[in-house]
């Protein structure tokens, strides 16, 4: 009776080793998926924070471009202004003259 017992048990055992195998192997392959989804969704917010930060230090750079352009279209038309003036200027004084 306790051989039949001793090959049941080893017949047992033998049985449940492919079916914890593969508990384990599903365990391990769930565990597995759930990391590579916390990995992917880790890098995608920092992709994500670092395009924003890019748009971010774009949109001041674009802002100081434009501020650049401002300062030199007023100063641009400043001094076409004090041209304009001085020929006026000119003109005014050499009718004077004519005068």
């Amino acid at each position: 009776m306790s051989a039949v017992t001793e090959v049941s048990a080893e017949v047992a055992k033998e049985t449940d080793k492919p079916e914890a195998v593969q508990v384990a192997e599903e365990v391990h392959e769930e565990v597995a998926e759930k990391v590579v989804a916390q990995v992917l969704e880790t890098v995608q917010q920092q992709v994500t924070k670092a395009v924003q930060d890019q748009g971010a230090e774009a949109e001041k750079l674009q802002e100081k471009v434009e501020e650049i352009v401002m300062e030199k279209v007023a100063e641009a038309v400043q001094k076409k202004a004090e041209e304009v003036q001085k020929q006026t200027e000119q003109r005014t004084e050499e009718k004077k003259d004519v005068l």
